[in-house]
């Protein structure tokens, strides 16, 4: 029988606390914080994709981190292993800094991260098989946000874990499962007819992955804190399998401005792409005037404005962020001569000032100054993303899980 859910919230919380590195005596202080008192410690190994206990570190290049605790006793009949995967480097200080990072990664950019995290994976399953003979292992996995997104995935292309969880976590991208799944690309091709991926619906390749991977999906369940960041965005070519989201926190909290699609629709109206393609112009409704802006440039500008946003939002409040980005929606100039020098200064120190000037003019266009404006009057949500939230929510006394068997506000199943 494995370790609590909150137990196992804790441990993960252990790659990202700065001056307590996750090592028997930090997993032990966890342990005994949760009256867990029985375990012999010679029984436990833990291997970190940093290098310890593995022959040389993995993941260095594409920031890919990752920890697996091994717990072992024979007469016991003990062998479990938890893989706790937490991606990108993480200030708990600044959890948006993951939404950004996580859009490029799990848009499928780059497969880096989840190749190194098989590798981690094969590397530490292999010195267990050697250590245990080969008997059974019971295969738990732990994952928040982007390390979420990487638990999961691993989880469904080696297909034997027992239990996964992600922590509001990031979802799956199908583009990569098809890249790194030879079984998933097999099956994909003999029902399609194609191995353009590419040529298949968004939402045909979400219920072939459904059918595929229902037996995995089982195994595997969100636990997310209501209105935080991640979940809202609609990355293409992506979803969430599991049997179930658990949510935390207040019910009522909306939910996060969707960065990824442009804008809300006038009252009347329907919007012209709800899942715009990657390349093609969006449409902005507003008072008889159409800006078209293409995918890829509104991309980088709304992931420009958001870490401008970041910055300046810990320097401004609410109302001051609103009048400075309305004024430079008419003005950029203005807008930047009118910024706190402070705010400049360390703007100029952190993004450079071209990125300044060129993201002040991106907000000329609606689609963008009109997400942004949503953003910054959601920027507390921000916090809401954070393990060290999660965690406190989690062992509120009295706290109330609701958990979904659909994907909330849809008639989509969670798989």
């Amino acid at each position: 029988m494995g370790f609590e859910d909150n137990t196992r919230n804790a441990i993960t919380a252990l790659q990202y606390e700065s001056g307590e590195p996750l090592d028997i005596d930090s997993l032990k202080k966890v342990l005994d914080s949760y009256n867990i008192t029985n375990i012999d410690y010679n029984d436990i190994t833990i291997y970190k994709s940093s290098g310890e206990n593995i022959d040389s570190p993995i993941g260095n290049e594409s920031g890919f981190d990752g920890a697996a605790i091994h717990h072992y006793n024979e007469e016991k009949g003990i062998n479990d292993v938890y893989y706790i995967f937490r991606g990108t480097e993480v200030d708990l200080d600044a959890p948006e800094d993951v939404v950004y990072d996580a859009f490029g990664v799990v848009a499928g950019v780059s497969d880096a991260q989840i190749k190194h995290a098989q590798r981690f994976y094969k590397t530490v399953e292999t010195d267990i098989a050697q250590k245990t003979n080969g008997n059974e292992i019971t295969r738990y996995g732990d994952g928040h946000s982007l390390g979420g997104h990487l638990i999961v995935s691993v989880a469904l292309i080696e297909k034997n874990f027992d239990d996964v969880r992600g922590l509001n976590d990031a979802p799956v991208n199908l583009k990569q499962l098809v890249d790194l799944d030879r079984q998933f690309s097999s099956y994909i091709q003999r029902k399609t007819n194609t191995d353009n991926i590419s040529s298949i619906p968004q939402e045909e390749l979400v219920l072939l992955a459904r059918d595929f991977y229902a037996t995995e999906a089982n195994a595997i369940s969100h636990t997310r804190v209501k209105g935080e960041p991640l979940y809202a965005q609609s990355i293409p070519y992506t979803f969430y399998p599991g049997a179930a989201i658990h949510y935390l926190g207040d019910m009522e909290t909306p939910e996060f401005p969707d960065v990824l699609t442009p804008r809300t629709p006038w009252p009347g109206l329907t919007e012209v792409f709800s899942r715009p393609p990657m390349f093609g112009t969006f449409v902005s409704l507003g008072l008889g005037i159409n800006a078209d802006l293409d995918r890829v440039a509104y991309n980088a500008n709304i992931n420009h404005l958001l870490q401008f946003v970041t910055i300046i939002g810990e320097e401004m409040t609410v109302a001051e962020l609103s009048e400075l980005i309305g004024k430079a929606k008419d003005n950029p100039w203005a807008a930047l001569s009118d910024m706190p020098e402070s705010v400049k200064e360390r703007l100029k120190e952190e993004v450079g000032l071209g990125h300044i000037v060129g993201g002040l003019w991106a907000l000329k266009n609606t689609a963008v100054y009109e997400k942004v404006l949503a953003v910054i009057n959601a920027k507390e949500q921000f916090d809401l993303h954070s393990i060290g939230t999660l965690i406190e929510l989690y062992d509120q006394p009295g706290q109330q899980r609701v958990t979904y068997r659909l994907e909330p506000g849809t008639d989509t199943h969670i798989l």
